[in-house]
């Protein structure tokens, strides 16, 4: 019984001896950024051992798009293959992951564009980043940006939105002058009443356009955010 007892306590002495060398083998450093990534992400933690590289959980990272793309042909379930180019490493120098890693998701949900000039959005399932030579690690992630999801930005939307109502407004401006004329009035009143109408058709017309689909370039820079550890073995 006593030798049972001395086994346990020395197995158990054993474990927390290899816990404690395993912990003070661990080094913390800190994964290299972009500028401007590197003032937005919320941490760049990484823990690195003998055996372990640990990317901590809400790390950010850029990639690029592998291919062209536009949400106007894709569809749920599509795989998106996003390109680490430069690779990933710390600013102490650790290798993280290697050039020309590759990011694997799914589209998980795609909202069409919409009247009022509401583009379209789509949402991605990270899955794994498979390494060139084949090795896949499984990966949390998500977009990095105000929305958690891929769309067109503001300027691009109010400028698609704006050339509509202006197109819209020479149709009714064309109208409004009808409307003047066929009221009796010259053609000078047949302007002035035109013109107040063809805006308010024209941006009528404007806002009943539909928004933008989403379309990326290869190469077109994304910023993602880790959602769990990413855990590399060495």
């Amino acid at each position: 019984m006593r030798k049972i007892v001395s086994f346990i306590l020395s197995l158990m002495l054993f474990n927390v001896t290899s816990l404690a060398i395993a912990e003070e083998a661990v080094t913390t450093e800190h994964l290299k950024l972009p500028r401007k990534l590197a003032k937005k992400t919320p941490t760049n933690i990484v823990n690195t051992s003998d055996m372990l590289i640990s990317v901590l959980e809400y790390n950010t990272m850029q990639l690029t798009f592998a291919e062209d793309f536009t949400s106007k042909t894709a569809n749920v379930g599509d795989e998106i293959t996003f390109i680490l180019k430069n690779g990933a490493y710390t600013t102490e120098g650790t290798e993280i992951l290697p050039p020309s890693s590759r990011f694997i998701a799914k589209i998980s949900q795609i909202d069409r564009p919409k009247a009022f000039n509401r583009s379209g959005k789509v949402y991605l399932d990270f899955k794994y980043v498979e390494l060139p030579n084949g090795t896949q690690i499984p990966i949390k992630a998500k977009i990095f940006n105000k929305k958690d999801f891929l769309y067109r930005g503001k300027l691009n939307a109010i400028g698609k939105g704006v050339g509509s109502t202006l197109g819209g407004m020479a149709i009714g401006t064309a109208a409004g002058c009808c409307i003047g004329i066929a009221a009796g009035a010259v053609i000078v009143g047949g302007f002035a009443i035109g013109m107040p109408v063809g805006f308010a058709v024209g941006g009528a017309i404007g806002l009943l356009t539909p928004g933008l689909n989403y379309r990326a370039k290869a190469g077109d820079k994304v910023n993602i955010q880790l959602l769990d550890d990413l855990n590399i073995q060495k």
